[in-house]
C-alpha cells in the first residue's frame, strides 16, 4: 500500500471502530447498517488493493472473526453485534491482525471492567457490585446472569487503535499488506 492509502486505511478503520463503540454506548447494540456495508467495504478494498490474495484473506478475516465469538453469542455471554464487528474487523484486518486485536481487546475489557468494580465498590460498597455484576448475591441466589458492565465495542475500539499504531510504528509509517507470510 502507498502512503495515502495507508492513510485512508488507517482513517476508515478507525473511524468504524470508534462509530461502533459510540453507538454501542448509546444503543447498547451494534445494529447491521453499521456491520454490513464495514465488513462489505473491507472485501472491496482488499480486492482492489490485493487482488485475489486480498480477497481470500480478506473473507478470512471475516470468518475469524465471525467464529471468535460465535460461542460466546451462543451461550449468552456476548450479543450478535459484537460478532458481527469482529467479522467486518476482520474483513478489514485480516485473520492474523483481527486476532492480535482481539486478544488486546479482552485483556482491556478484564481490566476496564475491573477497574469499574473497583470504583463502585469505593464509592457504593462491595454489595453493590455483588448484586450489579455478579452472578450470585449476598443471598447465594443464582440470577439469570450478571449485568453486561461496559459495551465490548469500547475495548475492541481501543485495541483496533493500538494495534494499528504498533503495525504502523512497526512499518516506517507504512501500514502492512495482507500477506501469506
Amino acid at each position: 500500500m502507498n502512503t495515502l492509502t495507508s492513510i485512508a486505511f488507517i482513517s476508515v478503520v478507525s473511524c468504524y471502530a470508534i462509530a461502533a463503540a459510540v453507538v454501542d454506548i448509546r444503543l447498547h447494540r451494534i445494529p447491521n447498517y453499521l456491520t454490513v456495508p464495514a465488513a462489505v467495504f473491507g472485501l472491496l478494498f482488499h480486492t482492489f488493493f490485493e487482488g485475489r490474495w486480498g480477497i481470500l484473506l480478506s473473507l478470512a478475516g471475516l470468518a475469524v472473526g465471525f467464529g471468535l465469538l460465535l460461542l460466546p453469542w451462543l451461550l449468552g455471554g456476548s450479543g450478535m453485534g459484537d460478532v458481527k464487528l469482529l467479522a467486518a474487523l476482520g474483513a478489514w484486518l485480516g485473520p492474523t491482525h483481527l486476532l492480535y486485536v482481539f486478544v488486546v481487546s479482552v485483556f482491556l475489557a478484564a481490566v476496564l471492567a475491573l477497574g469499574v468494580m473497583v470504583k463502585v465498590a469505593a464509592t457504593k460498597g462491595v454489595s453493590s457490585v455483588q448484586r450489579n455484576y455478579l452472578a450470585k448475591g449476598r443471598s447465594g441466589k443464582q440470577r439469570s446472569g450478571p449485568q453486561r458492565i461496559l459495551p465490548f465495542a469500547v475495548p475492541v475500539a481501543l485495541g483496533t487503535w493500538i494495534v494499528l499504531a504498533w503495525l504502523t510504528m512497526s512499518q516506517g509509517g507504512q501500514v502492512f499488506e495482507l500477506t501469506l507470510r
